[in-house]
């Protein structure tokens, strides 16, 4: 096996792996990791299931900082050695609209990560994902030019939107992260705020959000959809052309089923969402534009936002996509996945949904 991924069921949050093997080398990615299904202890023993004491994280990529994606870092930091670690720059309006959402939603009041990643992640390299400039012309991102190999980045960097890492030298597999700034809603926000003459200024630190808490409140309750200031998508593959093959495994009704004649063509490739606002102007176009010369490569979709109305927008489904992962909690209030989202992509008739829950037997495994 070359390749293992696995989407685990932690309900509303998300906690996926990647775990690679170059040369019998053994080279591991995180992409989130974070519930607000599962109760703290639970969530740690998922974790600790999942990694042995002081296991080696190549790579943790952080989407964005909604405490749904980021509650299980410090477990992960203390329990994994965190070798490196890649987030979307925030700047300050963005900061306090996430810690804003995370108390009104989560009652999440650490704040650590979001103000000061380098000291929370305390002498572990941080590479800072710049803001997406967006191409309605959809100009592809040349895979010849140079590329940084992330495994001998060792001090904390910023680099573009779009960047395009290799994991080790001489590999052919590829990391490219784009992180976009999502500005509608948070106009819709300020707006509000302003009926009740609040500025981003007033809630900026946990203290000023729990002194004006009823009326931030009300000014989010007039928001349609989510309020998110970034978040960072990420291709993870191989070059277009290159025709590797992955099956995919889910459990179903507590036994096994292997998608075998059905996801047997599914290539290796994947695209994660994080809680990206695809309905968003032009951010499909330049997300596929950019991603033209590797978009073939990717079989697996995983559907932003858990598959909410408001983030997502069918033209992202493409020919070479069998697989959309769906991860949300059974008990969600938001009404994740929307129907309709799963209705669209069952309607291509080649996209295989995977509903991933709390529940032990949605967990959906891939290896090539």
């Amino acid at each position: 096996m070359n390749l293992i991924r696995t989407f685990y069921p932690v309900g509303q949050g998300a906690f996926y792996t990647e775990r690679h093997f170059f040369n019998s080398k053994e080279f591991t990615v995180v992409y989130d990791c974070g519930s607000t299904t599962l109760k703290k202890k639970k969530f740690e023993k998922k974790i600790k299931s999942t990694f042995t004491k002081d296991h080696t994280i190549d790579i943790l990529f952080i989407s964005h900082f909604h405490a749904d994606h980021i509650n299980g870092v410090e477990i992960l930091k203390e329990h994994c050695d965190i070798k490196r670690v890649v987030i979307p720059l925030l700047d300050p309006d963005a900061k306090s609209l996430v810690k804003a959402v995370n108390m009104i939603d989560n009652n999440y009041l650490e704040t650590e990560l979001i103000d000061n990643p380098g000291d929370f992640f305390a002498g572990i390299p941080v590479i800072t994902i710049g803001n997406a400039n967006i191409d309605m012309e959809g100009a592809g991102i040349d895979l010849e030019g140079d590329r940084l190999t992330i495994s001998e980045i060792n001090t904390s960097t910023s680099v573009s939107s779009g960047t395009v890492f290799s994991p080790l030298q001489g590999v052919e597999w590829l990391f490219i992260p784009f992180n976009y700034k999502q500005d509608e809603r948070k106009g819709e926000f300020v707006d509000a705020l302003e009926k009740y003459k609040l500025k981003l200024t007033d809630i900026d630190t946990i203290k000023k959000i729990k002194k004006h808490e009823n009326l931030i409140r009300k000014a989010y309750n007039e928001v349609t959809g989510d309020l998110n200031g970034n978040s960072m998508a990420l291709f993870s593959g191989k070059q277009a052309g290159n025709k590797d093959d992955i099956n995919t495994c889910f459990h179903h009704h507590h036994q096994i089923c292997c998608c075998c004649n059905y996801m047997r063509c599914c290539r290796s490739g994947c695209l994660y969402m994080g809680d990206i606002d695809l309905t968003q102007r032009g951010i499909v176009n330049d997300l596929t534009g950019k991603l033209k010369r590797v978009f073939s490569s990717i079989g697996t979709l995983q559907i932003p936002h858990h598959g909410s109305i408001h983030n997502f927008e069918k033209s992202i489904l493409r020919d070479t996509i069998r697989c959309a992962i769906f991860s949300y909690g059974t008990t969600n209030t938001y009404g994740h996945p929307s129907d309709k989202v799963i209705s669209e992509v069952i309607a291509t008739g080649n996209i295989y949904p995977r509903l991933v829950t709390e529940e032990q037997h949605s967990m959906v495994t891939q290896w090539n």
